[in-house]
């Protein structure tokens, strides 16, 4: 059976909207982009590298996709792993595959339902917010990884809405394993 598992910058008040760049998501005029820079350390670089570098298969929102499909395959050489992976993308359109191996997933819900029960790597979500928040309300996540930043943002993405999704709760409610490296 394969797992779901999620990785997140997460600030100290939950914003995990554009954490590595200054124009990676500037919805809602956020305006705090690349808030994890101050913060960059060699130890959070060596557990992000070996996260990188697991086997897996890469689950990814559209929007995540489209801007990762501009990057990484360039880059291939930092992460190999990305590039080879079969990509899943929740999406309700039909864009042109811009990075190959790419699947794309219209009824996200049932087609994970259906593959977590297969045999495979697990599937590794990074960023892609709207992706995690719907994967929460289907009780799809097996693990969370979380790279807590002492800061404060304010405003932003958050991966724990107001409506209820608190990490503790979560936690201890669907008995998941939480990791965080700090």
């Amino acid at each position: 059976m394969r797992k779901i598992i999620v990785f997140e910058h997460l600030s100290l008040d939950g914003v995990v909207q554009a954490p590595s760049g200054k124009d990676e998501d500037v919805s809602n005029d956020f305006k705090h982009g690349g808030w994890t820079a101050p913060f960059q350390h060699p130890e959070i670089g060596q557990v992000i590298r070996g996260w990188m570098h697991e086997d897996c298969s890469l689950l990814l929102g559209r929007a995540t996709y489209e801007q990762w499909s501009s990057y990484w395959p360039h880059h291939a050489d930092i992460w190999p792993v990305a590039d080879r992976a079969m990509k899943y993308v929740a999406t309700r359109h039909a864009p042109p595959v811009l990075w190959q191996p790419t699947t794309y997933l219209n009824q996200p819900t049932s087609e994970l339902t259906r593959l977590k029960q297969q045999d495979g790597p697990p599937l590794h979500v990074w960023g892609s917010s709207q992706l995690v928040h719907a994967l929460y309300q289907a009780d799809l996540i097996d693990e969370l990884r979380l790279i807590i930043y002492p800061v404060i943002i304010g405003s932003g993405k958050r991966l724990f809405p107001d409506h209820g999704m608190a990490p503790l709760t979560w936690n201890v409610r669907n008995d998941r394993r939480l990791k965080t490296a700090c």
